[in-house]
């Protein structure tokens, strides 16, 4: 069924939430993600609808699922938005031939760096940069030494204050071969500690009557998904990363809701660099599509 069409280009901004509703897999997922209400994404969603004159999704109580023309929209999409970025690099002069350091907590891992970062380079062949990943308080002292240009870390374990933060949700994850007993104690993988959204799931489970045991831990996100996926036990992952790891989200529990991590972005210099900025247009990016 074809919707009535609205005579006007393609928006980019458009896109990047088309996209993000087509990875996050509903609309409300999508505003917990991006920090924004989910009659806002639905509007959004519905005014691209108009522009091509198709649904994009097939609406259901469990989700959103895209439809032929959705999947279709997909392809073009990401082109879209990847020429965008190439452009904006490009006239902008962005990176050419500097160094850039970033120093990054761990668990900023789990919201889909990699993937921005390899974009990123793409974008700025001649940009050297390093990163270094550590604890958040070690990233502070790094960050105030001098040591790094940009830091991404939870706001709570820096002195500092954030030039941007963002918000990203969490989903309870587990193989499809465990099955998980609410009437038994959970097996949790967990991070090492110190970590702060971690204890605030525990202490969720705790005040909800769940009792668990730790059945893995690290601090590498790789082994933590090795291990749920293995079915060690349960972990509370992004959505992105369940997906592509062909884990599945728990849904029928009805465990306490699983938590939403802040991230900033904390700079050495009051001015960045022309560097500095276009990698914080690419996060931005990330974190808001």
């Amino acid at each position: 069924m074809r919707t009535p069409v609205e005579s006007q280009d393609l928006d980019v901004s458009l896109l990047r939430t088309f996209l993000a509703v087509a990875q996050h897999g509903s609309m409300g997922k999508t505003a917990a993600a991006v920090d924004r209400t989910q009659p806002a994404i639905s509007a959004r969603i519905m005014r691209l609808e108009r522009i091509v004159g198709q649904k994009l999704f097939a609406r259901r109580r469990s989700g959103a699922k895209l439809t032929r023309h959705g999947e279709l929209l997909v392809t073009y999409a990401n082109r879209a938005v990847s020429l965008s970025e190439e452009a904006l690099g490009q006239l902008r002069g962005a990176a050419a031939n500097q160094r850039l350091s970033l120093g990054m907590s761990p668990d900023f891992a789990l919201v889909g760096f990699a993937a921005t970062m390899k974009r990123f380079r793409a974008l700025h062949p001649g940009l050297e940069l390093k990163v270094i990943v550590t604890d958040g308080n070690r990233v502070d002292a790094l960050l105030n030494a001098g040591k790094l240009d940009l830091a991404v870390a939870q706001p709570d374990s820096m002195t500092q204050a954030p030039s941007v933060t963002w918000w990203t949700a969490l989903e309870w994850a587990v193989s499809f071969e465990l099955r998980i007993d609410s009437s038994r104690t959970l097996p949790l993988v967990l991070f090492e500690p110190p970590c702060p959204w971690q204890d605030e799931m525990l202490n969720s489970l705790q005040a909800a009557g769940w009792k668990w045991r730790v059945t893995f831990e690290s601090t590498s996100l790789d082994a933590i998904l090795a291990a749920v996926q293995s079915g060690l036990g349960m972990a509370v992952l992004c959505g992105e990363l369940i997906r592509a790891r062909g884990l599945s989200s728990v849904e029928n529990l009805q465990l306490p809701p699983a938590p939403r991590i802040q991230f900033g972005l904390f700079h050495a210099d009051a001015v960045p660099s022309e560097a500095a900025s276009a990698l914080e247009r690419a996060l931005d990016s990330m974190f808001r599509s």
